[in-house]
């Protein structure tokens, strides 16, 4: 329920207009009184409304016409219209339904039950307003889920790849330090080597020099970020910082 709702009145006849104004006052419901659709046209964007109550047969025209107007609005086509009018004929209560209005009151009405009506359109107002709330939150706390899974997805990515590295560190150091040791030795005393045997072993150097810096790179890798090995296919991007792809180190 609004308790403080805001609404626009649509009636040109100054009894009607007192009466009504009376009735939602006593209620405490903050009202403006318009007396041409002229007038009501230019209120409609001044205030956040939340219910209009319009009549039909107006100096300048028709409320139905301002009740179409409104429901193409995208500002106030989803609040509640009342047609406050002397029209009760069958026909004329479907016309109103039709263009637009939540509601058909015809003149005379009763007190109690205008008021019971009103509130029945806000009412249904609040629990709208509310179950969009209800949806919003529900959207930003699926938007926090999602974060907080793809965390955890990255957490898990992370660790499982320390524990490739440090399986690769205890596997592959160890035999990897021999071929290094033995082609640097190779190469600093390999002055009677020819010169393709040496390029040769100068090659075995620097990719196994790689090799090393892969394994200490997964020993603190911190970022799961990946770079796609063929159309398709991602890997974990191992690359040093500032390393263009398929550079070799």
């Amino acid at each position: 329920m609004i308790e403080t709702a805001r609404i626009l009145l649509l009636e040109d006849d100054r009894v009607q207009g007192t009466l009504i104004m009376d009735l939602l006052g006593g209620e405490d419901y903050q009202t403006t009184w318009c007396a041409s659709l002229a007038e009501a046209r230019r209120a409609v964007p001044e205030a956040a409304w939340d219910l209009f109550l319009l009549d039909r047969v107006l100096p300048d025209g028709d409320g139905s016409d301002l009740c179409q107007e409104l429901r193409r609005n995208p500002a106030t086509q989803g609040l509640p219209i009342i047609m406050i009018t002397g029209r009760d004929r069958p026909e004329d209560r479907v016309e109103g339904l039709l263009r637009g209005a939540d509601d058909y009151i015809p003149k005379p009405f009763h007190a109690k039950e205008f008021l019971a009506r009103v509130r029945a359109c806000l009412r249904t107002l609040g629990l709208q307003r509310e179950l969009m709330q209800k949806a919003e939150e529900l959207a930003r706390k699926n938007e926090e889920l999602e974060r907080a899974q793809a965390e955890l997805i990255r957490t898990q990515r992370l660790a499982a790849i320390g524990e490739v590295g440090l399986a690769i560190r205890h596997e592959i150091n160890n035999p990897l330090g021999t071929v290094l040791g033995y082609t640097e030795l190779l190469l600093t005393q390999g002055e009677g080597l020819p010169d393709d045997v040496q390029r040769k072993l100068e090659a075995i150097r620097r990719a196994s020099l790689r090799i090393r810096d892969v394994v200490r790179r997964l020993e603190v890798l911190r970022d799961d970020r990946t770079v796609e090995y063929v159309p398709g296919v991602n890997m974990t991007d191992l690359r040093g910082e500032g390393q263009a792809p398929g550079r070799q180190g």
